[in-house]
This record gives C-alpha cells, structure tokens and sequence, in this order.
C-alpha cells in the first residue's frame, strides 16, 4: 500500500511538474503571437474546460478498464500536447496544445481512484492528501524550472515539459501497477442518490471560484498598492504553495479520522474567506504594514485551501460505491474545473466595475457560502434527498 501510495504520488508531482512549467508563460506566450486579452483569456480557459468535459468520462473508462491503462494514456497525451506547445507558431498551435493538455489532464481524479483503491476508508484523506500536496509542490517546482527553461528559447520549457512527461511515463510503465483487475466481478454494486455527495461539490465549487480571484486580481494589485514587482507576486505563490502542501500531505490526514472531513469542509472555507476578507484591509494599509498583513492573509486562506480538496475527495470516496470510484472522483474534480472556469470571469467583471478590494469581498462570501453550505449540509442535504425520492 505504501509503495502504491509514492508511486503515484510521485507520477502526479511529475506531471504536475510540467504543468507548472507551461502555465505561468501562457500570457506573455499568446501576446508574442498577436493574441489580444480575450484570445488569452480563451487559452486559459481551454484547459479546465476539456477538464469539466472528460474527468468524469475518463474516471468511468478507469472503472471499467482499470486504473493504469488510463493513467498511461494521460501520460503520453500530456507529453504529446507539451511537444505542441514548444513547437507552436501560431496562436492556434498553442490553443491546441492546451486543449489536447486539458482533455489528458483531466485524469487527475483517476489517480484519486486508485489512491482509494489501495487504502481503507478511514485512511483516505490522508492519501487524497498526497495528491493535494503534489499539486502544491509542483506548483513550487514547476515555474521555477520554467523561468529558467525560458532563457533559452521560447519552445525550450515545452521541451522540458515534454521531457519529464515522457521520462514519467516511462516510468509509470516499468513500476505502476494496476489495482482494479477483479474489482468488476467481487464488488456488489451499490446505489447511492447523487444528494450524498453534494456537501462535497458545493464546497469545492464555491471555494474554488473563490480562489481563482488571486490568479486574476491578486497580482496587479501588489504591484499596484504595495509598489511590489512580478517576481513578488511570483514568490507570494510559491509562500502560498508550500503553505497548501504542507496541510494536506501532513495535517489533513491527522486531523480527519479524529473531527471528519465535514469538519474541515466548514473550517476550511471559513479560514479562505477570512484571508481572502483580510486582504482589501493589506493592500489599503500601504507598502510597510500592509505587507505584514498581506502575510497573514495569505497564510490563513492558504491554510484553508489546503483543507478543502482532500477533505472533499476523500468524503466522494467514502461514499461512492468501490465500483465508481473514478466516475464519482470525476464529477468532483468537473464541478472544480467550472468553478475555474466562471471564477476568474466573475472575478475580471467585479473587478473592472466595482474595483479590486470589491472582488476580493465578493470572493470571500463565495468561501463563506462553502462554510456554511457544509455546516448546515444535513438539513438542505437531506431537504433534497427527501425531494428527489419523492
């Protein structure tokens, strides 16, 4: 189990890797192919939109076929589609590259699967918490690699990306193993109204819409009331990163099996929309005491981040029957990628109206709304289990 476990934590932070490397280049990448703000704006966009459009269908393929086949896949499509980006020309070569990194990338949640298909139930926040923390670290690793990469030539962090997408695919070949070979005919399969897993997807989908005002705001107005630079706000990621990483590869785990992960789907965003709040105060009290501030908003709501995904995964993979496991995961991870996808338009469309400290309270009442909607879960959650069935 443990050996499982490192195995696709490491294939995830590998992959991931490589994510991080292309991201943080997108824009100034469009711009140098005549994109305008709404082509860009597209081109992010693409990647979480393939991913609302095949998480589940990749998880359901993985219940049926098995775990690794699918992994496999993903792998090759994520090395093909990072080929793509260093070779690209155009603005539309570069689209593809990231549609094509979108639809292989959306098979996040299947190595969720086959986390809870080698660990028992109580231990799953735990491991869902490896997946959370290869997100944060190769967030961490990733545009570090990237910057560096770039000093030689446009298509060179591509490459890069292509080549550990490759070596890890390799890698995934030789050593992964396959964990649903008999799944099919041993398991009882087991209904379970989609109500159940509601707490899970209102926490997800509000706290990351949340979120996504730090990717669209959050960067120019350091720059703007703090007078800090890019490479500023680059560093308050990374602080952010390793703050999420650290939460949900230790605490979460340790935390679950004693308060449950409903506790930390109400804590979590709570502490989200308490950092996201505090922010406005930061960037109004200027450069020297705002920065200190500013630390502290972004430890808590990092904090709470951190929370949230594992605790959520691991409740879906509680629940669902052991035979849709990656379709329930899927759903998750589809409800996440639409949250990233309206969140930095509503975040964008605040902003520009109403200002920037307006976006950020906007934000912290959609984490405040993740609070309350699992606190109060029972109640609404079992209004509309008792409305279905009828």
């Amino acid at each position: 189990m443990i050996a499982a476990s490192l195995l696709i934590f490491i294939t995830v932070f590998v992959d991931l890797i490589g994510f991080g490397i292309v991201l943080p280049l997108l824009p100034s990448y469009a711009a140098a192919f005549h994109a305008g703000d709404a082509a860009i704006g597209l081109l992010v966009a693409s990647f979480s939109f393939m991913q609302f459009l095949l998480a589940h269908w990749w998880g359901r393929l993985s219940d049926r076929v098995g775990r690794r086949p699918v992994l496999l896949v993903g792998l090759l499509g994520s090395s093909l589609s990072y080929l793509l980006f260093g070779l690209a020309t155009s603005f539309w070569v570069l689209l593809l590259s990231r549609v094509l990194a979108g639809g292989m990338g959306a098979n996040v949640n299947v190595a969720q699967a086959y986390l809870a298909d080698v660990t028992p139930p109580e231990r799953r926040a735990r491991a869902m918490g490896l997946i959370g923390a290869a997100f944060g670290l190769g967030f961490v690793v990733g545009p570090a690699l990237g910057g560096i990469a770039s000093r030689f030539g446009n298509g060179a962090p591509g490459f890069l990306a292509a080549a550990l997408s490759g070596l890890n695919l390799l890698l995934a070949l030789r050593w992964l193993p396959e964990t649903r070979a008999h799944v099919a005919q041993t398991v009882e399969r087991v209904r379970v109204h989609w109500s159940r897993f509601l707490m899970a997807f209102a926490a997800v989908a509000c706290s990351t819409g949340a979120f996504t005002v730090l990717y669209v705001v959050f960067p120019l107005q350091v720059e703007r009331a703090l007078g800090l630079d890019r490479h500023h706000s680059a560093f308050f990621f990374v602080l952010m990163g390793v703050v999420s990483a650290v939460i949900q590869g230790g605490l979460v785990g340790r935390l679950v099996p004693r308060v449950g992960e409903r506790a930390l789907l109400v804590t979590g965003p709570l502490l989200l929309a308490l950092g996201l709040g505090l922010l406005p105060v930061a960037f109004e009290a200027g450069p020297h005491r705002g920065l200190a501030m500013l630390y502290v908003a972004l430890l808590v709501l990092s904090a709470g981040w951190g929370f949230i995904s594992p605790s959520a995964a691991a409740f879906v993979s509680r629940v669902a029957p052991a035979d849709e496991q990656g379709r329930a995961l899927g759903l998750l991870q589809s409800t996440g990628a639409v949250a990233r996808i309206v969140g930095p338009v509503m975040a964008g469309t605040v902003a520009a109206h109403a200002g920037a400290d307006a976006a950020f309270v906007v934000a912290s009442g959609a984490a405040l709304l993740a609070g309350l909607s699992a606190l109060f879960y029972p109640v609404w959650g079992g209004w509309i289990s008792l409305s279905g069935a009828a």
